[in-house]
């Protein structure tokens, strides 16, 4: 910091004020405490101007015995370590609710100015001229005290911003790295899975083909059951591995034109068989068979099959229907839609998250992972499409997949 310009005259003066006040500064403390808004309970306040109180007369103390032994530039010297350690104390509750800015602290200076400027009045009210140049000079060091003020905070603050931004950077790069680590992971353990489960599921086949040739059906409640649980299993792995590439940034889409009617009935036929067992029925209908959607076909066929699974294993009697058609406003949209047990409004918020299930009693009735409509929401979400869902607890609940156009889907691949 540079030494304040003052000649030797104003250095002495002020020197001489700081010597007349200094007996005052319990009484200039208590002013400028009482000078300040507070907006608190009123049981709190009176704690607050104690602290207030004893903080002013610690600010005005170092500043005056600095002011006498070292002069001005001692003085500024001192008023800076003072707020410096007063901010670093405030610094860390930065942010929405911080409790201690530099508006605040230059208010507070501000006041102690005024209070001070009133001392020095009544100090050297019957010496005419001193006391237009004690207050004078005063007011010149004052604003370099508020100069000292704002740069110490900004100073302070920028080295804490410098701070949060390194921590922020490693705490990234931590978590890039273990996201990498995780999909690693993944990949390695789910490809040791399933090699051996694609083992068990092959013989499990081959074990009901002899069966069948035999006409023995001893084995097929054995059979079926190791089948179906291996089919189930290999489903969520690969559910959870889509899952893993989505978050850490890996996957890859492939999009291409697709005819939607035909997938939506491949869709539909390869899952009748569920339908029928639980003696539902499942309809489908084609209002636009030519339309056609720039989609990935792994995200479609994944997304039309976990929403028809999904409307089968919650409906216990009645209709699941799928639906491709344009809205009102000529959007392409595909609807699956049940009569099932419906989703209560409470947790429809919370539908699309990971690992997520309604916590009711029919729901721990039926199997699953919980990933299925999260993978949805991401499969449609990444092509550029939207979903939203309308249910009814007890009454059912449908699904609508809005398709973009031509034209916003080139805006969105820009």
């Amino acid at each position: 910091m540079k030494d304040p310009e003052f000649d030797d005259n104003e250095r002495l003066l002020m020197a001489e004020v700081a010597l007349r006040l200094e007996p005052r500064l319990g009484a200039i403390s208590q002013a400028w405490t009482e000078a300040i808004p507070l907006a608190a309970p009123p049981e709190k306040i009176p704690g607050m101007r104690r602290t207030l109180a004893a903080l002013g007369e610690e600010f005005a103390g170092t500043f005056f015995r600095s002011l006498i032994a070292g002069g001005p530039h001692q003085a500024l010297v001192a008023q800076e370590e003072f707020c410096e350690r007063l901010i670093r104390r405030r610094l860390p509750e930065t942010g929405p609710h911080q409790r201690l800015t530099m508006a605040d602290l230059m208010r507070a200076a501000r006041l102690l100015c005024a209070v001070v400027d009133r001392e020095i009045s009544r100090a050297f009210g019957d010496e005419g001229g001193r006391e237009a140049d004690a207050r004078l000079a005063y007011a010149r060091l004052w604003n370099l005290i508020s100069e000292t003020i704002a740069l110490t905070y900004s100073r302070l603050y920028e080295e804490q911003v410098r701070q949060s931004l390194d921590e922020f950077s490693a705490a990234r790069d931590a978590a890039v790295e273990a996201s990498r680590l995780k999909s690693a992971f993944l990949a390695n353990i789910t490809h040791e899975i399933r090699t051996p489960l694609n083992v068990i599921i092959g013989y499990a086949d081959l074990i009901a083909e002899r069966l069948a040739e035999l006409d023995d059906e001893s084995g097929s409640e054995y059979s079926g059951p190791i089948r179906r649980a291996g089919q189930r299993l290999l489903h969520t792995i690969g559910a959870v591995l889509d899952l893993s590439r989505i978050e850490s940034g890996a996957f890859e889409l492939q999009p291409a034109q697709i005819r939607l009617a035909d997938m939506v009935e491949r869709q539909v036929k390869d899952l009748d068989v569920l339908a029928r067992k639980k003696g539902i029925a499942l309809v489908c209908k084609i209002d636009e068979p030519d339309a056609t959607v720039f989609f990935d076909e792994h995200c479609l066929c994944n997304a039309i099959i976990n929403l028809l699974h999904n409307a089968i294993k919650f409906t216990e009697r009645g209709t699941v229907s799928v639906r491709v058609f344009r809205n009102r406003a000529g959007v392409l949209e595909l609807e699956v839609r049940d009569t099932g047990e419906g989703i209560d409004e409470a947790y429809l918020p919370h539908l699309f998250e990971p690992f997520s299930q309604e916590g009711h009693e029919s729901a721990r009735d039926h199997q699953g992972a919980g990933l299925g409509l999260a993978l949805v929401r991401h499969y449609v979400e990444f092509n550029h499409a939207r979903i939203r869902v309308q249910s009814t607890k007890h009454a059912g609940t449908a699904f609508t997949i809005s398709f973009p156009n031509e034209t916003a889907l080139e805006k969105a691949n820009r």
